[in-house]
């Protein structure tokens, strides 16, 4: 019961100077009579003891005797909406009754906002889908040679949730590895020297309070998308939505990068936390003093074609980025033929961004085959039989190029075709074992928001 319930409603057999009284008493000058069950009777304001008294009426007769019964109520926990527009009908008190008829609320213009809701923070990040250049974006070639990706992102995203929580305690889950991870305090996350990549990024972001932290994803781990960067941008962007100072997108990839590659040691570039960040179709640009994400206008007309024109297939062979980065790294201190490749990969990145807004797809699919063969030669870990098979029998069965997505070794491949030939490259590629994966360009990058917990 509300205080100004208690405070405003008398009892039916108590009298009209009861009445007199309670209505004095308050700002409202009005008075509930209620039975003993609570449900309302009537209503009494000064007005109506007053025409009581002059019609000859006693002030110790019960209240019932002038109590106007034909009174505007409204339903307990009436929208806002309808409240206002009583009240700006004139009433300046609405009894709020339950489904019995008892009185349970009574609502004055003054009625306080509600009351503040506990929330939760949403965030999903969307994987990249890298054309050229990858390799060039690694801080040991570009802090010397200016270096540029071109990629876009997809409709895979990687989803995280966080729920704070009144204690300090921390649990994190991890729904793809079936792993969760419980900690008492920061204090005791931090002390932790193996830290998984969720716990490493609540240690870089330090977050003042406790929570649950639950992150799922639409992709497999090891697919060349760049997930694991997916994953780190979207646990940044949720703890970014609850902040007041807010990071900016250049941010979010920056904490993205730190604390994957810094912190948790996954050997890499920097392409894979922008792309995700930013969204859409960029080239990016690397160099010592900074990076520059440079986003793609396409025209509808050959965005739409493009998309109709790709084929993204999952060969089911998992690939470690970081040990193919660090191998690459190792190859590239011990041969100078190495820089050569990579300046040769930006060049053919600078081509293919030259196709790509001029809409002349069939060079730029054919320059995917390029790309190909130019990252084979980074490495002899990026490919291997079955990876070869798979792709001379897409480019047999009418693909015009297409390139292993990520550092090598498994993952997806991505193929150019000709819609009227797809059928043919699907059949090819699943009697090898592999399956072809459907998606759609995403032009936002990450995206955060919060809810009400329910």
């Amino acid at each position: 019961m509300s205080l100004l319930v208690q405070t405003l409603s008398i009892g039916a057999s108590q009298s009209i100077l009861d009445a007199v009284k309670c209505i004095e008493a308050g700002a409202l000058q009005i008075a509930f009579v209620v039975a003993e069950d609570m449900r309302l009777l009537g209503i009494v304001t000064n007005g109506d003891v007053r025409r009581h008294l002059l019609q000859g009426g006693m002030t110790d007769q019960p209240v019932t005797a002038c109590m106007n019964q034909e009174f505007r109520s409204v339903r307990f926990g009436v929208p806002r909406e309808e409240l206002l527009k009583a009240f700006d009908l004139g009433h300046n008190a609405l009894p709020g009754l339950d489904t019995e008829g008892r009185l349970v609320e009574v609502y004055t213009r003054q009625m306080a906002a509600s009351a503040e809701v506990p929330v939760l923070a949403r965030a999903r990040a969307p994987v990249r889908m890298s054309f050229c250049g990858g390799g060039a974006d690694l801080t040991y070639f570009f802090i010397d040679h200016p270096a540029a990706v071109l990629s876009c992102t997809v409709g895979l995203y990687a989803h995280a949730t966080l729920i704070p929580r009144d204690d300090g305690k921390i649990s994190i889950f991890a729904e793809d590895l079936g792993h969760e991870e419980h900690y008492n305090s920061l204090a005791e996350l931090l002390a932790v020297g193996d830290k998984s990549l969720l716990a490493t990024i609540v240690a870089v972001i330090k977050p003042k309070y406790g929570f649950d932290l639950y992150l799922r994803s639409d992709f497999p781990v090891g697919s060349g998308l760049g997930g694991s960067s997916a994953a780190t941008t979207a646990t940044i962007a949720v703890f970014n939505e609850l902040r007041q100072d807010r990071w900016n997108t250049y941010e979010i990839a920056e904490l993205a990068f730190q604390a994957e590659r810094l912190c948790f040691g996954i050997a890499g570039g920097w392409q894979d936390q922008y792309a995700s960040a930013f969204g859409g179709f960029n080239l990016i640009e690397f160099e010592n003093q900074r990076n520059l994400v440079h986003p793609i206008r396409l025209e509808d007309s050959i965005r739409n074609e493009l998309e109709s024109c790709l084929v993204l297939c999952d060969t089911g062979i998992s690939h470690d980025s970081g040990r193919l980065h660090e191998l690459q790294r190792q190859e590239m201190e011990a041969e100078s033929s190495q820089t050569e490749l990579l300046h040769s990969s930006v060049a053919l990145c600078r081509r293919m961004h030259h196709y790509l807004i001029r809409g002349e797809l069939q060079d730029f699919g054919r320059c995917l085959d390029e790309a190909w063969h130019l990252k084979k030669r980074f490495s002899s870990a990026i490919s291997h039989g079955r990876l070869d098979d798979i792709y001379s029998a897409a480019l047999a069965a009418g693909a015009l190029g297409g390139k292993l997505l990520g550092a090598g070794g498994g993952g997806f491949f991505l193929f150019y075709v000709q819609p009227q030939h797809r059928q043919r490259i699907v059949r090819a590629v699943r009697d090898l074992g592999c399956q072809t994966q459907n998606f759609r360009f995403e032009s936002s990058g990450v995206t955060s928001w919060r809810t009400k917990i329910q």
